[in-house]
């Protein structure tokens, strides 16, 4: 694809120097956050994890390390990519945005402090870490928002609707406005594009995993699904959807309005979700948490993203795996660090790490 050449050159090398398997689980048996922290000094995190050690330790010190590399490494992709191709991969970092957004909104809405929050998102999209610390130091969700419109921030246009149209809407329903204006952004851009297959592949399975956590939600919580229908005036939960992607409104729809969350996995059989939902009803059943069918369903998408750099070496299929292949590590090293923290026997660490099949 014109204008990735370059780019996907470097990228490649990028590529290169994520960590194994082999070394992730080394790091999973490091014993301590001091050992952790050690051990990242031998690997490619040794330049951001000495600058943090100036200034922190422990925790704090692989946190400050992590977002700091997150950062620097996406940057430097950025600066890869111009014209046409710098906008697709622009693009493509919207949903990271949108993460970011969502979780500061939840966070706030649950009193968690700023530094919890700031330290679970992903600065690599349009707003900068700055913008980020600024929005999660707000004293409250209403606070966040008007912070956002006094920064003529476009993410905020959907929620200032929300709040316009239903007053007192809660942190469900701007999650869905966020999503909703996420989605229409994206086929936008995709209509303008030549070539998009591979866009709209993946901004349809985006539109497919929102919308089957949102009806996970509803089956899970029949209490909330029945607040919100009377909160929409009948119109039902199809307004909380997005797209629609790969999976139907009315096979959504009525997913949603099941007592029995085996028999939703059933219906899914014929589709492409249908392993990982499985996987995720396997270990639902015991736990009892939809955090269960989350990490399945991210685990389909992290590999679904990786296997695009060989369908798409000399274009945004690049791009694409290699940012979920960073995240990813980022995710898995944060996990290592928590899982240490909690004194976790590094098997339990390993069996937990999000890997490519």
């Amino acid at each position: 694809m014109l204008g990735f050449d370059y780019g996907n050159a470097r990228l490649r090398a990028m590529k290169s120097r994520l960590l194994t398997q082999r070394e992730l689980e080394n790091l999973a048996g490091a014993g301590s956050l001091a050992g952790l922290i050690t051990a990242l000094t031998k690997t490619a995190y040794r330049k951001p994890i000495e600058s943090a050690l100036a200034r922190t330790s422990g925790m704090d010190c692989i946190n400050e390390a992590l977002q700091t590399d997150l950062v620097n490494t996406l940057g430097k992709m950025r600066s890869f990519y111009h014209e046409s191709a710098g906008e697709m991969v622009n693009v493509m970092l919207l949903p990271y945005d949108l993460h970011n957004l969502i979780t500061i909104l939840r966070g706030l809405g649950n009193n968690i402090a700023p530094d919890k929050i700031l330290a679970t998102l992903l600065p690599v999209g349009e707003l900068d870490l700055h913008t980020l610390s600024v929005l999660s130091g707000a004293p409250g969700v209403r606070a966040a928002i008007d912070i956002m419109a006094s920064m003529n921030l476009p993410f905020a246009v959907p929620i200032m609707r929300l709040r316009s149209e239903v007053p007192g809407a809660s942190i469900p329903w701007m999650e869905s406005a966020l999503q909703g204006w996420y989605w229409q952004q994206m086929q936008a851009y995709a209509a303008e594009i030549p070539d998009a297959e591979l866009f709209e592949a993946a901004i349809n399975l985006e539109a497919d995993l929102i919308n089957l956590r949102t009806v996970l939600r509803f089956i899970h919580a029949p209490r909330e699904r029945v607040s919100i229908k009377e909160q929409t005036d009948n119109l039902g939960i199809q307004v909380f959807f997005i797209g629609p992607g790969r999976l139907s409104f009315t096979l959504l729809e009525h997913l949603s309005q099941l007592d029995d969350i085996k028999q939703a996995v059933e219906l899914l059989s014929s589709t492409n979700y249908y392993t990982a939902i499985r996987d995720g009803l396997e270990a639902y059943h015991t736990s009892g948490r939809l955090s269960d069918f989350e990490r399945q369903l991210n685990r389909f998408r992290l590999n679904w993203m990786a296997s695009l750099i060989n369908q798409d070496p000399l274009g945004i299929g690049l791009v694409l795996g290699y940012l979920a292949l960073k995240v990813n590590e980022i995710g898995n090293l944060r996990w290592i660090a928590n899982g240490i923290s909690l004194d976790l026997k590094s098997e339990e660490i390993i069996e937990n790490l999000a890997m490519t099949a």
